[in-house]
């Protein structure tokens, strides 16, 4: 396995930005996210899954609205996440990689507004699934 990275940007240069919105984006009319866009003003963290080997891969992109009118209706678009709405307005916080026991990089971890994790983005089947982390006390 080689060495390799999730994210493809310096973290710290977006974190404590304000998520102004959260777009998923979804290809060929297939169920289910092809990629996620965390909105931060003009430009956004996009997590998108690697169809061979479903990682996540964690980049920095121009807006991805911006790109709506460039690409076929019948390839992708882009959508707003409602499971994930909650988010709009806060900061971004920590984030965690996760590496599978076979080394993949099948998951990314986020915290808005803080340092507890609450959502997992996680490379299943050529998509990116959603989970919600909560505590068990």
């Amino acid at each position: 396995m080689t060495n390799r990275t999730m994210l493809q940007f310096d973290y710290a240069t977006v974190h404590g930005h304000t998520v102004t919105a959260v777009l998923g984006e979804t290809r060929y009319g297939a169920p289910g996210w092809w990629a996620i866009a965390i909105q931060l003003g003009s430009t956004a963290i996009v997590l998108r899954v690697d169809e061979d080997s479903d990682e996540i891969i964690a980049l920095l992109d121009e807006e991805p609205l911006a790109r709506n009118d460039r690409k076929p209706l019948t390839t992708a678009r882009w959508e707003p996440v409602a499971a994930l709405a909650e988010a709009i307005g806060s900061t971004l916080g920590w984030c965690w990689i996760g590496r599978n026991y076979l080394g993949y990089l099948d998951m990314f971890t986020l915290s808005f507004d803080g340092l507890e994790p609450q959502f997992c983005f996680v490379g299943v089947a050529s998509q990116v699934e959603i989970k919600r982390i909560t505590a068990i006390h």
